[in-house]
């Protein structure tokens, strides 16, 4: 009687395990914020901007996976429901500011995501510290942080001067 209770738990064990994987892989498929892997174009980053290269290699490695086309996608984002909160991020990350678009950005807005990026760089409040904890190799050093807000001053004052004439 009580090998038989055994191998009945077993099987309706390894049964909702069974039917618990399926549902993972079949979730995974499903994209609530639209599939923003598509969007993937391993494109530049700041074209029409007078960005160093080091500082563009340096935002395409910091911020590049929230702020641009060429996110990298871990494995954990492929499997669903922690694909559904990485996507989340991205596509919030790429609505405050995309930086494979920047040509598409008028002076003004570009202008004004320059101020935004040095404060939030300044501050310390990018890369976002809950990515940081998966991401350690984003975290920007001091170095990092003063190539960045310098640059920000520089583009502005440029871009400021550009629209006053």
């Amino acid at each position: 009687m009580i090998g038989s209770a055994t191998r009945s738990l077993t099987l309706t064990l390894a049964v909702g395990a069974g039917v618990a994987m399926l549902a993972v892989v079949a979730l995974s498929f499903i994209h609530p914020w639209g599939n923003l892997r598509s969007d993937s174009s391993r494109g530049g980053i700041l074209t029409d901007s007078t960005a160093p290269p080091e500082v563009q290699t340096l935002l395409a490695q910091k911020c590049g996976d929230c702020h641009s086309a060429n996110t990298r996608w871990p494995l954990y984002s492929r499997i669903a429901p922690s694909s559904w909160l990485v996507e989340h991020d991205v596509k919030e990350g790429r609505e405050h500011m995309n930086l494979s678009s920047w040509e598409q950005y008028s002076i003004d807005s570009r202008i004004d995501l320059l101020a935004k990026i040095g404060s939030q760089v300044r501050q310390g409040k990018m890369p976002l510290k809950k990515y940081l904890l998966l991401h350690p190799e984003a975290r920007v050093s001091e170095s990092e942080r003063k190539l960045i807000v310098d640059w920000t001053k520089v583009e502005r004052k440029q871009l400021i001067a550009a629209a006053e004439k």
